[in-house]
């Protein structure tokens, strides 16, 4: 990949910068005579809007078309295109390419723009190559009355990394104080304050508590510590939490970070004390265990309701007989329901929807299978889900020719045909398929074959007949060039076999997708370093460690008693819905309403289907650690 971007790129290597003569407006435009460069038509005194920052201006463009525009296009208007190739490759997190594109985009006799994004851009590789210190330099250097408005906001986001990326917390907390507080109404100004918080968050309680003992601070960096503690302590305790925020309120008036408390502050669940919510699970059956960790999920949260805003949870067990699912739901019904949680899986929803008439809010704990009815909402977690999800971010990156491998297990064919299905939809190309046996151990035929290995093997034999062996031939493998990525569907053991081999035959550098069942929750640094690389999407409640993710593991309690095992996103999902449940009733009066999640970020369409947007992952010396460009979109 890196190979064909040079030989893209190299056609601009040769052109002559130019400096552009229009001037600084502090814009993305510029006023510019029309040219025929341009397209449009020239003339005296009309002008028309120059793109600077294209890859702002055209969100659909990728990195490859700014390249092939570039190559068809004289400087600098060459040039800024390059940029927008670089920066979107940043984007999605393809630092070689990003880094290929800059090198052919250095110039002296650049205009001002071109070379603050320039040293931005950089600035943001050093990021992604762990170069913090180096990142900070570039940005140090960087006079911010030269910056238009997105440079500017981008220039203080980097900073930022670069601190929080060196663990010098209190000057973050000094440099966004410097923010003018007039402007932080704006949404740039709301972009950098909410990336702190975040930040914060992520943060230990040991090192919460030792930068709030640091000299330096002012009572400004005092509101944001305050604020992230109080989130990690009370996050899940919507009583404590509301008193927490509004003492926060009074202590720390005209804060930065007020927008943020603001939205922090909970809704009243909707549900009061005289509602009536039927859980209906199959507790006792092979499905016990995932049907007492959603309950306690639900439980948890309910109890730590006050008294007044509960409303009454009825449990029905649903046991093994999906025949008796419709006379169950009648008799909570019956009994006055007026939301119904469940039934738990793919088969106990689908004979529900087909023998029963909703006749309360339902939340239907399985896939959606497409007959939609009044009163059903869904809260869809199977492998088609997943599949889908795993397909949409690897389209967004820019990828397009995939390699789909699968385990014979029919979930992970379900999974790895519903991804190749999905891709082709949004334009990708499947290069080649693979069904990976788990009773192998060594995947070396498979792999040769697919990343077309053996060609390039006979391809160098050849050469040595041609020339005999007085003059041998040293010949490095170059795996085929139009693969970008591979998705990998299978169970945790075969990937840990799998990603070791195909980096020994030079795959390595090929991003991998994989599904969650690589990762219960519990670090596995020995075994989980075979991973490395590998990116996957999970709920917040198994990926994040801190805040309100935090999570003690001294005393078996509701909390830990499930962590480390698959069934921890069952609890994960009871705590969701439950809070799902306290919002349906008022939906339509809050069509915007989100909520961060134990399982994820959700939110609920006007037709009643509940999107949840999870996080995304990646193995990092043998732990997951957040997946988020440098640069986002």
């Amino acid at each position: 990949m890196v190979a064909f971007v040079t030989v893209l790129v190299s056609g601009c290597a040769g052109l002559t910068t130019q400096k552009i003569s229009e001037p600084q407006d502090r814009t993305n435009r510029v006023p510019a005579t029309q040219t025929k460069e341009t397209g449009q038509d020239a003339g005296v005194g009309i002008s028309a809007p120059v793109i600077r920052d294209f890859a702002q201006a055209e969100p659909q463009s990728s990195a490859w078309a700014f390249l092939a525009r570039a190559l068809d296009t004289a400087n600098p208007q060459a040039q800024l295109l390059l940029l927008a190739a670089a920066k979107r490759f940043l984007q999605t997190d393809r630092s070689e390419q990003a880094a290929v594109v800059l090198a052919q985009t250095q110039g002296e006799n650049s205009e001002p723009w071109a070379l603050n994004q320039h040293k931005l851009l950089t600035a943001a590789l050093r990021l992604t190559e762990n170069a913090p210190s180096a990142a900070w330099r570039l940005l140090s250097d960087t006079e911010n009355t030269d910056l238009d408005k997105s440079q500017w906001q981008l220039l203080y986001d980097l900073k930022l990394q670069s601190l929080f990326a060196q663990e010098k917390h209190q000057e973050a907390l000094a440099l966004i104080r410097s923010l003018p507080l007039k402007d932080s109404v704006s949404a740039d100004i709301d972009v950098l304050l909410r990336g702190v918080f975040d930040r914060l968050l992520r943060l230990t309680t040991e090192q919460l508590d030792l930068l709030q003992l640091h000299p330096d601070l002012v009572q400004e960096d005092r509101g944001w510590i305050d604020l992230a503690r109080l989130y990690g302590r009370a996050g899940w305790e919507l009583e404590s939490l509301r008193q927490e925020l509004d003492a926060w309120s009074v202590e720390h008036p005209a804060h930065h970070a007020t927008p943020i408390a603001r939205n922090l502050w909970p809704e009243t669940c909707a549900l009061a004390q005289s509602s009536q919510v039927a859980l209906l699970l199959p507790m006792t059956s092979s499905f016990s265990k995932a049907a007492s960790a959603f309950h306690d999920g639900v439980m948890y949260l309910h109890e730590r309701e006050r008294p007044s805003a509960r409303p009454v949870i009825t449990l029905y067990d649903l046991g093994a007989d999906l025949e008796a699912v419709g006379a169950i739901y009648k008799e909570a019904i019956d009994a006055g329901a007026d939301l119904v949680i469940g039934p738990l899986g793919r088969d106990a929803v689908s004979k529900l929807l087909a023998d029963s008439k909703l006749l309360a809010p339902t939340l239907l704990l399985g896939p959606e299978d497409g007959r939609s009815k009044p009163n059903a909402f869904f809260v869809d977690l199977s492998r088609r889900i997943e599949a889908r999800s795993l397909v949409t971010h690897a389209r967004s990156r820019g990828l397009k020719h995939a390699l789909v491998l699968h385990s014979p297990k029919p979930a992970h064919r379900v999974a790895a045909n519903t991804a190749i299905q999905v891709w082709q939809q949004q334009g990708g190309i499947i290069a080649d398929t693979a069904v990976l046996d788990p009773q192998l151990n060594d995947y070396s035929a498979i792999i040769l074959r697919l990343l077309g290995l053996n060609q390039s093997r006979y391809r160098a034999e050849v050469l040595q007949k041609v020339l005999t062996d007085s003059l041998p031939v040293t010949v490095l493998p170059n795996i085929r060039q139009d693969l970008d990525v591979i998705f990998l569907f299978t169970d945790r053991g075969t990937a840990r076999l799998f990603k070791p081999q195909i980096e020994f035959h030079h795959g390595g550098k090929l991003p991998i997708y994989s599904q969650n069942t690589i990762f219960e929750g519990m670090p596995d640094v020995v075994n989980d370093l075979d991973l490395e690389g590998v990116l996957f999407s999970d709920m917040p409640w198994l990926v994040r460690q801190t805040g309100r993710f935090g999570r003690s593991t001294e005393d078996v309690t509701t909390l830990t008693r499930y962590r480390g095992s698959a069934i921890d996103r069952l609890f994960a999902l009871g705590m969701d819905s439950y809070r799902l449940g306290c919002h349906i009733p008022k939906r339509l009066d809050r069509p915007d309403w989100q909520y961060a999640g134990a399982s994820g970020a959700l939110s609920i369409d006007i037709d009643g289907r509940i999107k949840r947007h999870p996080d995304w992952a990646r193995f990092r010396g043998g732990l997951p650690e957040l997946f988020e460009p440098v640069i986002p979109r």
